[in-house]
């Protein structure tokens, strides 16, 4: 054992009763080494113990499975990336049919198809065409930008990836998954099957404190709808498969028992920016992953906030490290989710992210950036707010299931904001200028447009 644990259970214990987190699991592999602490309950109203084993559905962090099961396949020699997708689904309706005929696989997956987002889930049953009539749905979707000319977070790009797995494998998309990807890397407990995660010990999700008596309640639907599984609706997995999901990050493409499932040039691949366009600031986008770094070094990591559960997956290939947190709430996880990751950062590798300054600037400077901005699935209103903006925002289920929040931000260098409050503290975005007006937010990934000025 080491002399100092990677991180605390005392400090995380904290932490959950601060924020109103019944439960959450961390976990620490540094150089295959693990170090695990659990804490809380799986439900407020009737849970159990968290342990190792308890699934918590991962939300958008599934994405990255996502993208392995297409890289199988592509290292299969059965899918091209720089192919258009019409290859591979003739069918596909896009409402710009010249974004439809252009659109490759490779931008699916790295968030630049282009379109609104697909961040309202519609639910299209349960059947195993559940997928396809999803994937009809994108042709009501208004184009944004001309594929691979810019980026946006995209839900529904995933999706239609998924689809792509399906048709290129003749299976269901969860059936494919399991093929390509979960069984090779003995991943036994992670899953989309409802009839599987109820039969194993699971978290349910948790909406925010209430205000009034500072309780949280229990999230529900438990899940969302099969159509959008392989964005992030309802995969569950545990703390102990996220690591080993994590491990393979580190990995050369093979799972532990030798089964070789991508090769390193490819595994290496999905960790590489693919575009020059970023996200957010500071944030690349890989195949499935983002990107960042801190101090020189390069951070993996995805999130996950679906149905009042959040996950972070986090992987430091220059360090053989990586850092896994699986809460039961949302948003308030993802705060806990980062302090952690923080913490075990900067204590066990030495990695310390500064704080970019803030500009001081008056009601008059911030009054052009207030309005309403809107896209699919999101509404913000940005109103100003002493020396700063707020956000007030509904965001999609991807996020924050359905709850309204406030960003309280400050204004940055290069029209970028800063989160200065909340659970997405530190978060940045950046405001887009044409023509000298402000006519769209960039935020939680997503390209807003301006839709109504301030009377």
């Amino acid at each position: 054992m080491r002399d100092q644990p990677v991180v605390f259970d005392d400090e995380v214990a904290q932490a959950a009763r601060e924020l109103g987190v019944p439960g959450v699991a961390v976990g620490v592999d540094l150089g295959g080494e693990r170090e695990i602490v659990t804490y809380g309950v799986t439900s407020v109203d009737h849970g159990r113990p968290v342990d190792e084993a308890t699934l918590f559905q991962i939300g958008s962090t599934a994405k990255t499975f996502t993208a392995t099961a297409i890289m199988v396949l592509v290292e299969q020699g059965r899918i091209e990336l720089d192919r258009p997708v019409r290859h591979y689904l003739p069918e596909l309706r896009l409402q710009d049919d010249s974004a439809a005929e252009t659109l490759t696989v490779e931008q699916l997956l790295n968030h630049t198809a282009g379109w609104d987002g697909g961040d309202a889930w519609t639910d299209t049953g349960e059947g195993d065409d559940a997928l396809e009539r999803a994937v009809a749905l994108l042709a009501d979707l208004p184009q944004q930008f001309a594929p691979g000319t810019g980026a946006s977070y995209n839900n529904a790009a995933f999706v239609l990836a998924g689809r792509v797995v399906e048709k290129v494998t003749g299976q269901t998309y969860e059936q494919a998954l399991a093929r390509l990807v979960l069984d090779p890397l003995g991943l036994g407990q992670t899953s989309p099957s409802l009839n599987e995660i109820m039969t194993q010990p699971f978290a349910i999700g948790h909406r925010p404190p209430d205000s009034a008596d500072g309780t949280v309640s229990v999230c529900r639907p438990w899940s969302d709808p099969r159509g959008y599984v392989p964005a992030g609706a309802r995969l569950a997995s545990s703390l102990g498969d996220q690591l080993t999901w994590a491990r393979f990050q580190l990995g050369d493409g093979r799972a532990r028992d030798g089964t070789r499932l991508l090769s390193e040039h490819r595994l290496r691949a999905m960790h590489a920016p693919t575009t020059s366009h970023e996200l957010l600031p500071g944030v690349g986008i890989g195949i499935g992953w983002l990107l960042r770094e801190i101090d020189g070094v390069r951070l993996i990591e995805h999130h996950g906030d679906v149905s009042g559960q959040h996950s972070t997956v986090t992987v430091v290939p220059e360090r053989d490290c990586a850092i896994v947190v699986l809460t039961n709430a949302s948003p308030t996880g993802r705060e806990l989710a980062e302090r952690i990751v923080r913490r075990t950062l900067e204590t066990r590798l030495g990695l310390v992210e500064s704080a970019p300054e803030p500009l001081l600037l008056s009601a008059d400077e911030l009054a052009p950036y207030s309005g309403t901005y809107r896209t699919e699935g999101i509404e913000l209103r940005i109103v100003v707010a002493g020396s700063g903006l707020v956000i007030h925002g509904t965001l999609s289920d991807d996020d924050a299931p359905g709850e309204p929040l406030e960003f309280p931000v400050s204004l940055l260098a290069g029209e970028r904001f800063l989160v200065v409050d909340g659970p997405f503290t530190g978060m940045q975005g950046e405001f887009v200028r044409e023509d000298g007006v402000i006519v769209a937010a960039r935020h939680v990934g997503r390209l807003v447009p301006r839709t109504i000025d301030p009377a």
